[in-house]
């Protein structure tokens, strides 16, 4: 059960054809339901994600308050400051889902598979460039909307999700309402850049 579906593919992070075309809007679906599961038991880890899921109707929607709250948005308060986490799913269309399943796409197609191995995609009309710019730009959207929180551990070494900023994120609504989601296990994303590091 996909959260997202290819109309957040636009603007940014569209996909050349993805209406007009059957097999571009069936990779795009066939992406989202592999990146979407991938990304999501990393920002709630797989207990919570679990919990998502089983909370979901048949429709695919959320039945319970901190479920629809996570999934549609809801505002929250860090130190008396007030923000909206827009949720996983949107009217805006912009989704921490559909950023990350963009540059999982782009990767796993920028490189094809031939009988004498791997080989850049070569372009019929117009000089091929990287796309690592664009990736890049996705990544670094889909981190602002997940959460940049550092690495942190305790005194004995377990990583923890003790710090937050006043950015409306993932990160930051779970972690003003922790109470609400007890089995929540955050894991940070590094950030990204030209040189992959």
């Amino acid at each position: 059960m996909a959260f997202i579906d290819n109309t957040y593919f636009v603007g940014e992070i569209a996909v050349p054809n993805q209406t007009g075309t059957i097999s571009n809007a069936t990779a795009i679906i066939q992406a989202i339901g592999q990146y979407e599961k991938e990304i999501l038991i990393s920002l709630l880890g797989y207990k919570l994600y679990s919990l998502l899921i089983a909370d979901l109707d048949a429709e695919g929607l959320p039945q319970t308050q901190p479920f629809i709250d996570l999934v549609d948005g809801a505002e929250f308060e860090i130190n008396g400051i007030l923000l909206k986490w827009n949720g996983l799913k949107n009217s805006d269309k912009q989704s921490l889902i559909a950023y990350y399943t963009y540059y999982k796409m782009i990767e796993r197609e920028t490189v094809h598979n031939s009988g004498i191995g791997a080989i850049l995609a070569k372009g019929e009309k117009g000089n091929r460039v990287s796309p690592v710019n664009k990736m890049i730009n996705a990544w670094d959207r889909m981190r602002e909307l997940y959460g940049k929180s550092p690495k942190q551990f305790d005194c004995i070494g377990y990583l923890t999700t003790t710090f937050f900023n006043f950015e409306p994120s993932a990160h930051n609504f779970l972690f003003a309402n922790k109470e609400s989601y007890s089995d929540w296990r955050f894991t940070p994303i590094d950030g990204i850049n030209i040189f992959g590091i």
